[in-house]
């Protein structure tokens, strides 16, 4: 291991990043796959949660890793890794774990080369002695997924072995086995002993497993061995005949080229490189590939979560708000096309209205909450009603608008901007309160519910101004006459938030509702009045009071970081990475850079130490990473957005004082991988690509071991 001294960081947080979760993804748009801790232990059938109310995706996976056995007469299972990363800007997994002077690194994915659900899982095994020859052993592939009971098995050869299930069947292909066997298999190995026997039949505790009779190694020599995965009998896959290696080659190339097409801002450091492009492959693994009504859509996470036992839940679930944001993040990074997709799928035509009778029967063709993964509105519901989410509609035409922009010609313009205007931005105008200017009451960005709950909340007007502002651009664009009327919509609105949603201590509050009844209104939501140009952060009398009691009442322990609101919850108490991240660019705006730069080195190197992924919550007295992670839209997105504005928000601001690195020593862990003859690499946008194709890939994620 190679470890990269970095320059020191400005101020430090309350408390120093470190490791809090060992859990990594890799997904390919049809499935999820999860390392946890020391091995794989999760195999999502979907990257969504619910197709509709009545279909639910499945984790298919008890758990997968290799092993070696009669090497003199010894051997043990590799799950206890020294180190687990994923290589930099990928979703290629790798374990660490040695054995004498052999090293075993465990790489697995779902490859981006095969459109459909596949596991790659490849194990290159060196003799890292100069002097001494290893002795000849055995490798093995331990797969104990669960198709669903039942198991019948057929081994056609030592290569091959189909298991078929009550729900579902498994192929596995291993080019190059020596042996195919599904008895007694982990004591075998434990043991020290050869595998031997049978993979045919009906087994209730069938566990496929795949051996390679490896010879002696000289020193510095490598073994690759490697097994597909798949739910077809026969994959469509080009690399079907190829050897593991190349399987892991291709896969690595195929991310340089994802990457090739990336926009880089020019202002980010090492680090912050390395964070903003994993943001990047988060999101591209994390949006649905399945052909159909599925198609393109990007749940607000992955069917995982930090390991905590307060916060365990997981939202792999497509919400418009966190799409919307996940969607203006691809379109500024140079992926226009994936923005796209995401957004046609919030918007397919007939799967919206659900919920009118809660809005005087007003026809709407947005969801007001979330989506199940055939695009179908749904709403959570409570013992105070559903989700009514008004905010939702403002997002989905800013981020239309922001897509058509970097779609560079008018066909996705032409063919989503004329339905947006009559069932997003005419309903949302008819939701204007004549009473305040304001949009209505409802549930807005933190799920209120409904029946007592709704409130006319500072968020969902500014997007609502945001919204309209876009609707203006996307009607002129059309030619349609309702340009102007949208635009007047959005004056009126952005007016009646300085009127009614500032105090007389021009401190912005979270709702009209508790600031009229002088109760606790401050909530973090508000710092979009300044990131949407609705209230100058800069010239304006409202920032610093507003910073100066947020500081205050919502300051976390941890951090330079901030919870959400006053209402006091134990979800609002917690440390998020919306308001850190969203605060960070209003504090840039108001040229407050310092304390911008703060805020995101803590997000930076705490992503450094985990796996580059940004978390929903942080504790707010340790910093431990909390609920879902890696947070997509929530997470990723608005990391990209914040790196994406930095340096045009901060115009005309006074140098920072705090050093651009962030501070943190990274390790590199060597992934054994020679570059390929043309990986598709360049020093600006696929420098680290290259570097993990070489064989230094950033150590994105650490486990020691005493």
């Amino acid at each position: 291991m190679i470890l990269l001294a970095l320059a020191c960081a400005g101020p430090a947080a309350a408390v120093e990043p470190f490791a809090s979760t060992t859990t990594l993804v890799s997904a390919n748009g049809h499935g999820v796959l999860v390392f946890e801790g020391d091995r794989l232990k999760g195999g999502w059938n979907h990257g969504y949660q619910q197709l509709d109310a009545t279909h639910t995706s499945a984790d298919l996976l008890y758990d997968s890793y290799f092993g070696y056995t009669n090497l003199d007469g010894a051997g043990a299972w590799l799950n206890d890794p020294s180190q687990a990363v994923v290589l930099d800007g990928t979703g290629i997994l790798a374990a660490t774990q040695t054995a004498g002077d052999l090293e075993f690194v465990q790489y697995a994915f779902m490859p981006r080369t095969y459109d459909g659900w596949a596991v790659v899982q490849v194990t290159r095994v060196r003799n890292t002695s100069t002097t001494t020859a290893a002795p000849a052993f055995q490798l093995a592939s331990l797969h104990n997924w669960k198709p669903g009971g039942g198991e019948t098995l057929a081994g056609y050869d030592h290569e091959n072995i189909v298991e078929k299930g009550s729900t579902t069947s498994f192929w596995y292909r291993a080019p190059g086995a020596d042996e195919a066997t599904c008895e007694d298999v982990f004591d075998t190995v434990v043991n020290g002993d050869r595998l031997g026997g049978e993979c045919t039949g009906y087994y209730s505790d069938a566990v496929p497993t795949f051996g390679w009779n490896l010879a002696s190694l000289g020193p510095g020599e490598e073994a690759w061995v490697g097994v597909l995965t798949a739910q077809e009998p026969v994959p469509a896959w080009a690399l079907l005949d190829a050897e593991p290696r190349e399987w892991l080659t291709a896969e690595l190339e195929a991310w340089a080229d994802f990457h090739a097409r990336a926009t880089l801002p020019t202002d980010l450091n090492p680090d912050e490189t390395a964070v903003y492009r994993q943001q990047l492959a988060l999101l591209a693994m994390s949006q649905v590939r399945e052909v159909g009504a599925p198609f393109g859509q990007i749940p607000a996470s992955f069917p995982v979560a930090a390991p905590d036992e307060e916060f365990p839940h997981t939202w792999n679930i497509a919400w418009v708000r966190d799409g919307a944001y996940a969607s203006v993040a691809l379109a500024r990074a140079g992926y226009a096309d994936e923005a796209a997709h995401a957004l046609r799928f919030l918007f397919q035509e007939g799967k919206a209205g659900l919920y009118a009778s809660y809005l005087s029967d007003t026809s709407y063709g947005v969801s007001v909450c979330r989506l199940y993964g055939d695009g179908t509105e749904w709403s959570d519901e409570d013992d105070t009603g559903p989700n009514i989410e008004l905010d939702n509609w403002g997002l989905f035409l800013w981020a239309l608008g922001e897509a058509v922009a970097a779609a560079g010609d008018e066909a996705l313009l032409t063919e989503l901007g004329p339905r947006a205007l009559d069932e997003v931005a005419d309903p949302l105008a008819a939701m204007i309160d004549p009473a305040t200017g304001l949009i209505r009451a409802d549930s807005s960005i933190w799920e209120r519910h409904w029946n007592g709950n709704e409130k006319p909340f500072t968020y969902t007007s500014v997007m609502a101004v945001a919204g309209l502002r876009a609707a203006a651009e996307l009607a002129d664009a059309l030619g349609d006459p309702r340009a102007s009327t949208y635009l007047a919509h959005a004056d009126s609105v952005r007016d009646a938030i300085a009127l009614h949603l500032v105090a007389p201590t021009d401190v912005v509050a979270g709702n009209l509702t508790e600031l009229q009844t002088a109760g606790t209104y401050l909530d973090v939501a508000a710092v979009e009045v300044f990131n949407f140009d609705v209230l100058d952060p800069r010239e304006g009398p409202e920032f610093a009071p507003t910073l100066a009691a947020w500081d205050a009442e919502l300051g976390v322990a941890a951090s330079p970081g901030f919870h959400r609101n006053d209402d006091g919850s134990a979800y609002d108490e917690q440390e998020w990475a919306f308001a850190d991240l969203r605060i960070a660019t209003a504090m840039r705006r108001a040229c407050e850079v310092d304390r911008a730069r703060e805020l995101e080195d803590w997000v930076t190197n705490q992503a450094l130490h985990n796996g580059q992924q940004v978390p929903e919550l942080y504790d707010p007295e340790t910093g431990d990473y909390e609920g879902p992670t890696p947070m997509l839209g929530f997470g990723a997105g608005l990391y990209l957005l914040a790196m994406q504005e930095r340096a045009q928000v901060s115009a005309g601001c006074p140098p920072e004082t705090v050093p651009g690195d962030t501070g943190d020593t990274a390790d590199t862990g060597d992934t054994g991988e020679p570059p390929p003859d043309d990986c598709g690499c360049d020093a600006s946008g696929n420098a680290a690509v290259g570097a993990a194709v070489a064989g230094l890939a950033m150590l994105t994620s650490r486990r020691r071991r005493p």
